[in-house]
C-alpha cells in the first residue's frame, strides 16, 4: 500500500520503502492530465500531491508529463478556487525542478513558458489569501531568468513579466489585504532582473519603481497603473531603496517631487475659491506623504550628495511655503502644514541658515487675526518645534493674549483648542492673569456648547497643562450646576474631565470648593429632568469609582455626604434611596478594621434625633387619638407647648426626622450594621425607632396631627404605611429572635422610661413607645417582672408623671399588686368631687383607673370587685355627670364641655362602661341617669371638634353596653329607662348624625371609627327613629363620609317605600295631586361623576364619596317606585324625560362596566335583581354591584327613556357592546321578572264570566301566549320578548283568526304591539297592557260595535254580528 504523501507526518522509513510505487505514479502521463481537470477539488488534490511529493523528495522522472499537465495546461486555466494550491505546487516543483520552465517545457509556439507565465500574474490572485503573493514570490526566484527576460523572441517585451505582474496587483479583484505581498514579490522580481548583466537599468528603474514613488506623493494619470491600495509607505519604502542605489536617478526624481510640491502650493486656491479646502487638504496630505518618506530615508545609507539635495530641496519649500503664507496673509493652511510636518518630521531642518531665517520672520509676524486664520492653528502647532532658535514660552504667550482679544467665533475656538494642547501650556502656570483670563475663556465655550466640549477635553487631556488651569475650570463647571441653562453642558464637561483625568477630581474633590461635588451630582441625578438625570447618574457613578490610594479616604468622602444629607434639607438635598446607596457601598467598600467605626458612623446620632424631633414635637397631638392609642385619654394632658417650630421639608415632602427614620429603618433591614456599631450607637437608633414610629402611626391616623411629612405633597401612603409596618417587624425580629434583646431591656427600655417624665409631647410618645416594645416583650417572652412590684407601683402612680405611670401600668405584670392600687384608686376617686375639674389628682386618678381598665387581663378581674364598692362609684360618677351635663333633653341646649371638664367626662365614660358591664342585674337609678345623661349629650351644641370625638366615642359605646344588656332582660330599672327614651335617643343618635356630616374621614382613623359606630347604632335603632326624610338626611347622603352616606341611605330607603301609599293615596284623591320627587335628592344627581375623576379617584378604603353619593341617590329614587300606583309612577317618569338625567346614569354605566375596559365587568358574579352593601367589603366591586342594579332598576322602570338612551347613542360601537352585555347579564332578569308579572295576573283574566282570556308564558322561548274562546274556536296571539329586551322591542304575532278579516287583525297586532313598545310604564305591565287592548279589540266586535276608520279600533255599534266564517 502507498502511504499518503499529503500527510501530515508519514514514516521516513514507509516512505523509503514505496519510493518506487510513488515514483511511478508520479511519472505516469494519465495522471497529470487530471491537473488541469474542470473539477476544482480534483486538481487540488493532484497539486497537493505534486507539492507533498516534492517536500519528500519523492524522484521524478517523466518530467514533461507534469509540465504538460501543471504548466502548459494549469497556467492558462481558471485557478479561482485552487490558486493557491497551485502556487505552493508550482513554488515547489521550480525549486526541485527549474529545467521544467525550458528543457522539458512542452509547448511550442504561443505556448512559451513567457507568454504562460504573462497570462498567469496577469490574473492576479484569483481570490486566493496573501500566501498566495509569497508562493509566487518563490517562483519568480527560482525560475530560470532566460524565462523572465526571454532572448530572441521579438514578439516578448523585455519587462513583459514585470508589467504582467503589475497588472496582477493592480486588478479590480486583487484584495487590499494581498497588497503588501503582491508589491513585495514586484519589488523583488525588479531587484533580480537588475543583477542580470544585459538589462537596461534606467530604464526598468524609470517604468517601473519611480511610478510607485511619484504615484504615492503625487497621484496622477500617468502613474494610475502603480496605484497601490494599502500598505502604500512600506512598498514605497521598498521602492526608494532600490532608487537609493543609483544616486543620480534618485536625486533627479526628488527634485522633480519637490518642484512639483512648490508649484502645487503656489497655485493653491484662494480662500474665496469654492474648493479652498480640497486644495489646501490635498497640499497637507501630499506634505505629509513627501516628508514622512523624507523621514524614512534618513534612516537609509545614502550619499552626501543626496543628503545635500535633500536639504536644498526642503528648504526651498519651507521658503516657498513661507512667502506664499506672507502674501495671502496667512489664508492658505496647506503651505503651513508643510512646513509643520517638514519642521516636526526633521527638527535638524531649523537650523539650517536659510531655515532658520525663514521660520523667525514667519513666527514674528504672526498676530490675533493671522492665529485665527485657517493656517494659525499650525503655526501654534509649530511653536514647540523651534525652542532651539526662538523664546518659545514668551512667544506662546504672546500667541495666547493675541487670541484672548480676538472676538468670539469659530475660528477663535480652533486657535485656543491648538494653544491649550500645545506643550506650552505649562509656561501660563507662572503668570496668574493669563491663566485666569484663559479659565474665564474656557469656561464661557465650554457652556455654550451643544454636544462636544472638546476645548475642555484637549485642556484635560494635555500632560503640560498646569494644576491651577485644570482646578479652575472645575470650580466653575461646579458652579455652572446650579444654573439650569448651563447644567447639561458642564455635566459633559465634569464627565469628561472624570473620564480622562481622575487625578484633576480627585483634587478637586478634596479642596473645600470641590468637597461638595458628589452630593450635587447624586442630587441632579433625582431631577425630573431626564437628560440631566441620566447625565448626573453617569457622572455620579464615575466619581464614586474614582478611587483614592487610600480606602479610608474615600470612606470619610461618603460618610461626610451621608452626614450633610441627613442633617440638612435645602434645594438639592439628596433623596433618602440615595443616601441608603451611598451607605451601602461605604460599607462594602471599607476594610475590616475600618468596619465598626464605619458601621456606627453611617448611623445617625442621638444630636440628630433630637434636632430633627424638635420641629415635629412642638405640637400636641389630634385629641382625637385618644381613640386609637394605647394610653387613651391621656393625650388630653399633654401640655402646650411654650413656643413651636414649623418643620422643614425635602422635595419629597418628608422631614427630616422622617427621612432619618426611613434611612435608618431600611438600612437596618438591608445590612448588617448593627452587628458591627457600638452600643451606645445601637440603643439610641432602636429607641428612636421606637418613638418615630409611634408618631407616624398618629400621623397615618390623622394626616394634620404632627408634621412629619406633609399633608399634600405624599401621593400615596402605601409607601409609608410599608415602612412603619417593616420597622415594627425588623424591631419584632430582633426581640424575638434574642439578637439585640438585651440590648433593649438593658438599654432601650430604660432610657425610654425616663424619657417619659414630664407633660409634654416628648415624653407621651416615649412612653407610647415603651409600652409597645414592652407589650411585645411580653407576648413573645416568659413574664419579664419577678416578684412582687406593689411599692414600685404606688409610687408611680403617686408621682405628677402621668405618662410614665399609665406606661408601667398598662404593662406591668403583677396583677396582685395592681388590683390593690385599682381599690385605692377606686376609693380614693369616691370620696372626691368629680365636678370640679380644678382638682388635678381627681383627672389624674381617673385617667390610671381608664388605663388599667383598658388592659384585656384585668377585665377578668373585675368582676371579684366588691359590688357595693362598684356601686357606689357609679353612683357618685353618674351624680356628677348629671352635674356636668344635665339629663333634661327638654332644656334649653348646652354646649359641649371643654378643657379639663372633657377630659373628666371622657374618661368618666370609659370608667364607667366597664363598670356597668358587671352591674347588669343591679337596680338602681344610675340606669336612668346614664339614658339620660347620653340623650342629652348627644343633643348639645352641634360643633363637635376632634376635640370632642373621644368623648362622643365613650358615650356611642356606653350605649351600645346598654343596648346589649338590655338585651338579657334581667333588669327591668335599664329596660325602662331604655323603653321610654328610645326615640329620643334615636333623634339624638340622627342628631350626631348631622351634626358630624361635615367632616371627612377618609384621612382621619379616629373620625371614621366614630361614624362607622354611629351609623351601625343608627341603622339598628331605626325603627326608634323619626324618619320623615328631610333634606337634613339628604345633605348627609351629600357627605364625605362613607358610613355616614351609608346611614342616611339606609334610613330613607326604610321610609321611601312606606311614604308612597300616602302619596298614591293623595293621587288617587285628588286629579291635580302631581307626584314628585324630593329636589335635595334630584340635585345629588345632577353632577354625574366622569370616567376621568373615578380613574384618579382611590379604592383601597372605600368607595369615593360623589360617586357613593351619587349611586345611592339614584337607588333612593327608584324606591320611590316601590309601593307607588301606576299614576304615581307616571309622574315620576314625567319629572325624569325633563332632564338628562337617567342618561348620565346609562352613560356611566356602560363607561364603568363595559366600554373603558379591556373586558367588561362579569355581572353573573353578582345578584343583578338585588343590592345589599353588607355582602360586599372591597369597595370596587361594591360600587360594580351597586351600578349593575341601577342600571337593571333603570331598564326595568325607566324601559322607553333607557331604549331612548341606547337608540340614539352616537358610537356604534357602544351600541353593540352594550347591548351584548345586557343580553348575557341583565335581561335575563328584566323578562323572567316581567314574564312572572304577567303569570300572576293572568288567572284574574282567565277567572272573567265574559270572554275570558288564557294567558300562558314561557321563559325559555321568552314568549307569551294569549287565546279567547270564539264558539267552539280560539282566537290567539303571541308576544315575543328578543333577547335583548328592553333594548330591542318585543313583537306581537297573530296565530290564530277567528271571525275577522285579515286587514282587521293586523290592525289589532300593530296596536296591541304599540301599545307594549311606547308604554312609559314596565315591570310586565306594559305587556299586560297590550294584551288587553287585544281582548277590548276582540270583545268589542263580538258585541257588534265598528271600527274606526284610521287606527280600526272598535267604537262604532251596528246591528249585525260578525260571522265565524268571516
Amino acid at each position: 500500500m502507498i502511504p499518503d504523501p499529503t500527510a501530515d507526518e508519514v514514516p521516513k522509513d514507509a516512505l523509503q520503502k514505496e519510493q518506487g510505487s510513488l515514483s511511478d505514479l508520479l511519472n505516469r502521463k494519465q495522471l497529470w492530465k487530471f491537473a488541469s481537470s474542470a473539477d476544482s477539488s480534483v486538481r487540488r488534490a493532484i497539486y497537493r500531491l505534486l507539492q507533498t511529493s516534492m517536500e519528500k523528495e519523492v524522484e521524478v522522472q517523466n518530467l514533461e508529463a507534469i509540465s504538460s499537465g501543471a504548466l502548459v495546461s494549469g497556467l492558462s486555466l481558471n485557478q479561482a478556487t485552487s490558486a493557491l494550491d497551485y502556487a505552493k505546487a508550482l513554488a515547489s516543483i521550480t525549486q526541485s525542478y527549474p529545467t521544467l520552465w525550458t528543457d522539458h517545457y512542452t509547448g511550442t509556439g504561443k505556448k512559451t513558458a513567457a507568454k504562460r507565465l504573462c497570462q498567469f500574474l496577469a490574473k492576479g490572485s484569483q481570490g486566493a489569501p496573501n500566501q498566495y503573493w509569497d508562493e509566487i514570490n518563490t517562483v519568480l526566484d527560482y525560475i530560470p531568468i532566460s524565462v523572465l527576460l526571454p532572448e530572441g523572441d521579438p514578439s516578448q517585451d523585455n519587462f513583459a513579466v514585470v508589467e504582467a505582474l503589475r497588472d496582477g496587483a493592480t486588478t479590480r479583484d486583487e484584495p487590499r489585504t494581498n497588497q503588501l505581498a503582491v508589491w513585495t514579490a514586484y519589488t523583488n522580481l525588479v531587484k533580480r532582473l537588475l543583477t542580470h548583466p544585459n538589462i537596461e537599468r534606467t530604464r526598468l528603474i524609470e517604468t517601473a519603481i519611480i511610478p510607485i514613488i511619484k504615484q504615492y506623493i503625487a497621484p496622477s494619470r500617468e502613474t494610475s497603473p502603480w496605484t497601490i491600495s494599502a500598505s502604500q509607505q512600506q512598498i514605497c519604502l521598498n521602492a526608494l531603496q532600490i532608487t537609493l542605489t543609483f544616486p543620480q536617478m534618485f536625486i533627479d526624481m526628488w527634485r522633480a517631487l519637490s518642484a512639483t510640491m512648490i508649484q502645487d502650493v503656489q497655485t493653491s486656491s484662494p480662500e474665496q475659491s469654492k474648493d479652498f479646502c480640497k486644495s489646501q487638504d490635498a497640499v497637507s496630505s501630499k506634505a505629509s506623504r513627501l516628508y514622512n518618506l523624507q523621514l524614512a530615508v534618513n534612516g537609509f545609507e545614502f550619499t552626501r550628495e543626496i543628503r545635500e539635495a535633500i536639504l536644498e530641496t526642503s528648504a526651498s519649500e519651507i521658503e516657498s511655503a513661507s512667502a506664499v503664507l506672507e502674501a495671502r496673509k496667512g489664508k492658505p493652511y496647506g503651505a503651513a502644514s508643510l512646513i509643520v510636518t517638514a519642521i516636526g518630521s526633521l527638527p535638524m531642518l531649523s537650523t539650517n541658515e536659510r531655515i532658520k531665517n525663514a521660520l523667525i520672520e514667519m513666527i514674528t509676524k504672526q498676530d490675533g487675526e493671522r492665529l485665527c486664520s485657517p493656517a494659525g492653528p499650525y503655526m501654534i502647532e509649530l511653536l514647540p518645534f523651534l525652542k532651539d532658535i526662538l523664546d518659545v514660552d514668551a512667544c506662546y504667550r504672546r500667541f495666547l493674549e493675541a487670541v484672548l482679544q480676538v472676538r468670539d467665533g469659530p475660528a477663535k475656538e480652533k486657535a485656543l483648542e491648538k494653544l491649550v494642547a500645545s506643550p506650552c501650556l505649562a509656561c501660563v502656570a507662572r503668570d496668574q492673569q493669563v491663566l485666569l483670563f484663559l479659565t474665564s475663556e474656557i469656561r464661557r465655550f465650554v457652556t455654550s456648547e451643544s454636544e462636544d466640549s472638546r476645548l475642555l477635553g484637549t485642556v484635560i487631556t494635555n500632560p503640560d497643562a498646569p494644576s491651577e488651569l485644570s482646578q479652575g475650570i472645575l470650580a466653575h463647571m461646579f458652579d455652572d450646576l446650579s444654573l439650569d441653562q448651563s447644567r447639561p453642558a458642564s455635566l459633559r464637561g465634569l464627565q469628561l474631565v472624570a473620564k480622562h483625568n481622575k487625578d484633576a477630581i480627585r483634587v478637586f474633590e478634596a479642596s473645600s470648593n470641590g468637597s461638595a461635588l458628589l452630593s450635587k451630582v447624586m442630587s441632579l441625578a433625582e431631577s425630573s429632568d431626564g437628560t440631566t438625570s441620566l447625565m448626573a447618574k453617569n457622572l455620579s457613578e464615575m466619581l464614586q469609582d474614582n478611587s483614592s490610594a487610600d480606602p479610608s479616604h474615600d470612606s470619610q468622602k461618603l460618610l461626610g455626604i451621608i452626614r450633610q444629607g441627613l442633617d440638612t434639607i435645602e434645594a438639592g438635598t439628596l433623596s433618602i434611596a440615595s443616601l441608603l446607596d451611598l451607605a451601602k457601598k461605604t460599607l462594602q467598600k471599607c476594610q475590616e478594621q475600618d468596619r465598626a467605626a464605619v458601621a456606627t458612623e453611617v448611623l445617625p446620632t442621638e444630636v440628630q434625633w433630637n434636632e430633627a424631633l424638635q420641629p415635629v414635637i412642638t405640637s400636641r397631638p389630634n385629641a382625637s387619638l385618644a381613640i386609637t392609642n394605647p394610653l387613651g385619654n391621656t393625650i388630653y394632658l399633654v401640655d402646650q407647648p411654650l413656643k413651636t417650630e414649623s418643620a422643614a421639608y425635602d422635595e419629597d415632602g418628608h422631614s427630616k426626622a422622617f427621612r432619618l427614620f426611613w434611612y435608618t429603618s431600611v438600612l437596618l433591614s438591608a445590612t448588617d450594621v448593627l452587628e458591627h456599631s457600638t452600643l451606645e450607637r445601637t440603643s439610641c437608633t432602636i429607641k428612636f425607632l421606637a418613638l418615630v414610629s409611634q408618631i407616624a402611626n398618629d400621623h397615618l391616623s390623622v394626616r394634620s396631627s404632627c408634621s412629619l411629612w406633609e399633608v399634600d405633597s405624599i401621593e400615596s401612603e402605601e409607601d409609608i404605611i410599608d415602612i412603619i409596618g417593616d420597622t415594627q417587624r425588623l424591631v419584632a425580629s430582633w426581640l424575638a429572635s434574642h439578637t439585640l434583646l438585651d440590648v433593649v431591656t438593658d438599654k432601650v427600655l430604660p432610657a425610654l422610661l425616663e424619657d417619659s417624665r414630664g407633660r409634654g409631647t416628648r415624653a407621651y410618645y416615649s412612653s407610647r413607645a415603651y409600652t409597645s416594645l414592652m407589650s411585645e416583650l411580653i407576648e413573645l417572652h416568659t413574664d419579664p417582672d419577678t416578684g412582687s412590684r406593689s411599692d414600685e407601683i404606688k409610687q408611680t402612680a403617686k408621682t405628677s408623671d402621668v405618662f410614665r405611670a399609665v406606661a408601667v401600668l398598662s404593662t406591668i405584670q403583677d396583677v396582685a399588686a395592681l388590683t390593690r392600687l385599682f381599690n385605692e384608686l377606686l376609693a380614693d376617686t369616691t370620696g372626691n368631687d368629680l365636678s370640679n375639674t380644678s382638682n388635678g389628682n381627681g383627672v389624674q386618678d381617673m385617667v390610671l383607673l381608664s388605663s388599667i381598665l383598658d388592659r384585656e387581663d384585668f377585665l377578668d378581674i373585675l368582676p371579684s370587685i366588691p359590688k357595693q364598692r362598684l356601686v357606689f362609684f357609679v353612683q357618685h360618677v353618674c351624680k356628677h355627670l348629671v352635674s356636668l351635663i344635665g339629663r333634661d333633653t327638654s332644656s334649653e341646649t348646652r354646649s359641649l364641655p371643654t378643657g379639663v371638664e372633657l377630659v373628666q367626662i371622657s374618661n368618666i365614660m370609659r370608667v364607667l362602661r366597664h363598670f356597668l358591664s358587671v352591674l347588669g342585674e343591679t337596680y338602681g337609678s344610675f340606669w336612668e341617669e346614664t339614658v339620660d345623661v347620653l340623650g342629652n349629650m348627644w343633643t348639645a351644641d352641634k360643633e363637635f371638634s376632634d376635640e370632642h370625638l373621644p368623648l362622643v366615642h365613650a358615650s356611642l359605646r356606653m350605649h351600645a353596653t346598654l343596648l346589649k344588656l338590655g338585651t338579657r332582660e334581667t333588669n327591668d330599672d335599664l329596660l325602662d329607662a331604655l323603653r321610654d327614651r328610645e326615640k329620643s335617643l334615636g333623634n339624638g343618635l340622627v342628631g350626631l348624625l348631622y351634626a358630624l356630616q361635615g367632616a371627612p374621614d377618609e384621612s382621619h382613623q379616629p373620625r371614621a371609627i366614630v361614624h362607622e359606630l354611629l351609623a351601625r347604632q343608627v341603622t339598628k335603632t331605626g325603627g326608634s327613629i323619626d324618619t320623615n326624610p328631610d333634606g337634613d338626611l339628604y345633605a348627609v347622603l351629600a357627605s364625605q363620609s362613607s358610613a355616614l352616606q351609608g346611614a342616611a341611605y339606609e334610613l330613607l330607603h326604610r321610609s321611601i317605600p312606606k311614604s308612597q301609599e300616602n302619596v298614591s293615596l293623595d293621587k288617587a284623591l285628588s286629579k291635580d295631586y302631581r307626584a314628585k320627587l324630593p329636589e335635595e335628592l334630584l340635585s345629588l344627581i345632577l353632577e354625574v361623576p366622569t370616567m376621568e375623576g373615578l380613574v384618579d379617584a382611590s379604592f383601597k378604603r372605600s368607595m369615593p364619596a360623589f360617586l357613593q353619593t351619587y349611586l345611592l341617590s339614584w337607588h333612593l329614587i327608584f324606591d320611590h317606585w316601590d309601593g307607588a300606583s301606576e299614576a304615581v309612577k307616571n309622574d315620576y317618569l314625567e319629572a325624569l324625560k325633563q332632564t338628562s338625567d337617567v342618561n348620565g346614569l346609562l352613560n356611566l354605566a356602560s363607561d364603568f362596566l363595559i366600554t373603558s375596559r379591556t373586558r367588561p365587568i362579569d355581572a353573573s358574579k353578582f345578584e343583578v335583581d338585588s343590592y345589599d352593601s353588607k355582602r360586599e367589603d372591597l369597595p370596587e366591586k361594591k360600587a360594580q354591584w351597586l351600578l349593575i342594579h341601577l342600571y337593571y332598576l333603570a331598564l326595568k322602570h325607566l324601559p322607553t327613556l333607557s331604549k331612548s338612551w341606547w337608540r340614539d347613542h352616537t358610537s356604534r360601537q357602544t351600541q353593540i357592546s352594550v347591548e351584548d352585555w345586557t343580553v348575557k347579564y341583565v335581561s335575563p332578569f328584566i323578562i323572567s321578572t316581567e314574564l312572572a308579572t304577567v303569570s300572576s295576573w293572568a288567572p284574574s283574566v282567565a277567572a272573567e264570566t265574559e270572554h275570558p282570556i288564557t294567558v300562558k308564558t314561557s321563559t325559555s322561548t321568552r314568549e307569551i301566549t294569549a287565546s279567547i274562546p270564539i264558539d267552539e274556536q280560539t282566537m290567539s296571539l303571541a308576544i315575543t320578548l328578543p333577547p335583548s329586551y328592553p333594548l330591542a322591542r318585543a313583537t306581537v304575532s297573530g296565530l290564530h283568526r277567528v271571525g275577522v278579516r285579515e286587514q282587521q287583525w293586523r290592525s289589532w297586532i300593530i296596536t296591541s304591539q304599540g301599545v307594549i313598545n311606547f308604554s312609559q310604564v314596565g315591570g310586565g305591565n306594559q305587556l299586560i297592557d297590550g294584551l288587553m287592548a287585544w281582548r277590548k279589540n276582540v270583545t268589542a266586535t263580538l258585541k257588534g260595535q265598528k271600527e274606526c276608520a284610521i287606527c280600526y279600533s272598535v267604537i262604532v255599534q251596528v246591528t249585525d254580528v260578525g260571522s265565524v266564517s268571516a
